[in-house]
């Protein structure tokens, strides 16, 4: 069947899955269940769009619409990196939706009726964004992603914080998505058209004739995917609109929609950019504020006891690991292909890495949330005997995002680290920002030590009923905690898709895969024929196992029976809450250990001058007064429906008379 006809029957099955679901809104689970049938059948032809192109190498390009005065067509095409991107849509999304059907019933002061149909529309917008190989029409699917998405983080609408966070998304990724409007107008002035191809020509002319001009529209571009994909500082509006979103929401922001924008700076750099100096200029601005955000969002992630805006953090945090593997693989384009690929692959597949991770941990942050009512970890402890397959799921995913091996993130990591300490051989800027990349990881081991340590380990409190949450909960859970473990103990197998992907945009040929990483049991880097690294996931499998076994064995056959005490301090039993560590003070004694190191004279530092910090409060100068704005001409606007007739007939007559007026001025 034609890709074309696929694709449609996806969108076709999305849309009436909303249609059903807001039908059926009154009853909330089984509108859940409709929008999970939906969701899952809709996903069928995708996947099988997927298959097809990943066989053939591509889909051709189908025009549906040509509007021949704006020099604009929807076209319709499938490469291997939209076909990556499906992927990770379709898997993170149906699992999200499962999880939903049970969560959102805790949410009962708002209708479901808000939330499935927008969601299923959300999707489709998804699928226009990826297949679409035309900037007008792309800017509409996306803007369709961005009012659905806000709809979808401001769920709870009694909730200030809610509105407060969504006002603040809306208007930062509407400013953005202006920048890659005026990049796009600046371009069309040449080509004429909107179509890719003729984009990626006259960007090349513009670069070549008028350098500035060329620069300015790549930057507009860069700004504009790098807000939606999390990149600081354009990033702020994650932590905002994380902890306020529905957990399932969350994990598809962090899983898919923050991609989007990476796929929007893969698009601009390896299909509209020329392969030149300039590429290798941008290549460094990428990876500079890839390790920007990785070193700040990492940190601020280590100081935070909200589970979900903590996790937020690292979503900024985790992108920049992204945009380091992107920066060093643009880079080496022009010079050295091979390095170019491995860096490139290493930034795509971290990109899967971290929509599993990722949304395995705002789902176990939601199930804590489901069953308990908290975020703050401080209120929290002793939850993995009572919820074992969250517990588990959540340190998996946190193994996997702290890059301990043989998990998936240290897989990823290492590809994107060991191509920068390659590469700093020539260029030391790389070195060092392989080095800050290393010691970030170890800051995020501790961060996610902090999650686990406060949140599920130690002695649960006496009077605690907290419970497994439901299968549908569990479900998605232990299948991305599964698929942490398959990508990590085989990376090879899915590097191949990362790989393809790749080859199917870049202008550049890369080298066979198999040149690059050879070993049918294991990663053997290779460049220019020569092994410069090996990663073996499978024998360290084989290690852990037998060790592990080992202990096991030692431990049951010194027969060491478990005993379960009260918590005695101070002469007296407690309770386990009162002498938990909270999260907040979880590195103190650490603190207090080696405050010895410290200079015991204190350096007076001057203050923040207060003219600048009020010039960089945005929310108060810009966020918040347009959003004062918007909703005052909002309530004016309400003001004119008074649900008479005879006003509302007035308005046509004056709506009538106004364009006879424009009329007669134009002729």
């Amino acid at each position: 069947m034609s890709h074309v006809f696929l694709l449609g029957s996806s969108v076709a099955l999305f849309l009436l899955g909303a249609l059903t679901s807001f039908a059926l809104a009154r009853n909330p689970r089984l509108c859940g269940w409709i929008a999970v049938v939906f969701v899952t059948v809709a996903a069928v032809p995708l996947c099988g769009v997927v298959g097809e192109t990943f066989r053939t190498g591509g889909q051709p390009e189908v025009i549906l619409l040509h509007l021949s005065s704006l020099g604009a067509s929807w076209a319709i095409a499938v490469d291997p990196l939209s076909a990556f991107f499906l992927v990770i849509a379709v898997v993170v999304g149906v699992l999200s939706t499962v999880f939903s059907v049970d969560y959102m019933i805790r949410l009962e002061k708002d209708s479901v009726a808000k939330f499935y149909p927008v969601l299923l529309v959300f999707f489709s917008s998804i699928v226009g964004v990826l297949v679409t190989s035309d900037f007008l029409f792309f800017l509409v699917f996306w803007e369709l992603m961005t009012l659905t998405s806000f709809l979808l983080v401001t769920f709870e609408r009694e909730s200030s914080t809610s509105q407060r966070a969504g006002r603040k998304y809306f208007i930062v990724t509407h400013a953005a998505t202006l920048c890659m409007v005026a990049g796009a107008l600046i371009v069309w002035q040449i080509s004429g058209s909107f179509h890719f191809a003729a984009m990626r020509d006259a960007l090349g002319t513009l670069l070549d004739t008028q350098p500035v001009s060329g620069h300015l529209v790549i930057f507009l571009f860069v700004l504009g995917f790098a807000t939606k994909a999390g990149v600081l500082p354009m990033g702020d509006w994650l932590p905002d609109a994380h902890p306020v979103a529905p957990s399932g929401m969350s994990a598809l922001l962090s899983g898919v929609l923050v991609k989007l924008g990476i796929y929007g700076l893969l698009r601009v750099f390896c299909s509209f950019v020329p392969v030149s100096a300039s590429l290798q200029a941008w290549g460094v601005v990428v990876a500079l504020a890839g390790v920007g955000s990785l070193f700040i969002g990492t940190l601020a992630a280590l100081m935070q006891t909200d589970s979900k805006r903590l996790m937020a953090f690292h979503t900024i945090g985790q992108i920049g690991y992204v945009c380091l593997g992107l920066g060093v693989g643009l880079y080496c384009l022009a010079d050295n292909p091979a390095l170019a690929a491995l860096g490139l692959m290493g930034a795509l597949f971290h990109v899967a890495n971290h929509a599993c991770f990722k949304a395995c941990l705002f789902l176990g942050a939601g199930s804590v949330l489901y069953r308990t009512g908290e975020r703050d970890m401080n209120k929290l402890g002793g939850l993995g005997t009572s919820m074992p397959l969250t517990a588990a799921s959540s340190t998996i995913a946190s193994m996997s995002i702290a890059g301990v091996p043989p998990f998936n993130g240290f897989a990823s990591k290492w590809l994107i680290l060991a191509t920068c300490l390659l590469v700093g051989m020539s260029a030391p800027l790389f070195l060092a920002l392989a080095i800050v990349g290393l010691f970030i990881s170890l800051v995020t081991l501790a961060s996610f030590l902090k999650v686990l340590g406060a949140v599920f380990l130690g002695q649960a409190d006496e009077n605690s009923d907290v419970r497994e949450v439901p299968w549908t909960m569990a479900l998605p859970q232990v299948v991305l905690a599964a698929l942490c473990i398959l990508l990590g103990v085989f990376p090879q197998v899915f590097l191949w898709f990362a790989h393809a992907a790749l080859a199917g945009v870049s202008q550049v040929g890369l080298p066979p895969i198999d040149l690059l990483l050879g070993g049918s049991w294991g990663l053997t880097l290779a460049v220019s024929g020569i092994q410069v690294g090996f990663w073996a996931p499978s024998a360290i499998v084989v290690a852990l196992f037998l060790s592990g076994s080992l202990a096991y064995g030692i431990q049951r056959a010194a027969g060491a029976r478990v005993r379960h005490v009260p918590v005695w301090t101070g002469g007296e039993e407690h309770a386990a809450g009162t002498v938990r560590y909270p999260a907040s003070s979880f590195y103190l004694p650490f603190k207090e250990a080696f405050r010895g190191i410290y200079p015991t004279v204190r350096l007076r530092v001057p203050a923040f001058p207060a003219s600048l910090r009020k010039a960089l409060d945005l929310d108060r100068w810009l966020y918040m007064p347009l959003a004062r704005t918007v909703e005052q001409a909002a309530r004016g606007l309400g003001r004119t429906h008074l649900g008479i007739p005879q006003v509302y007939l007035l308005w046509i007559v004056v709506g009538a008379m106004v364009v006879m007026g424009i009329l007669l001025l134009t002729v």
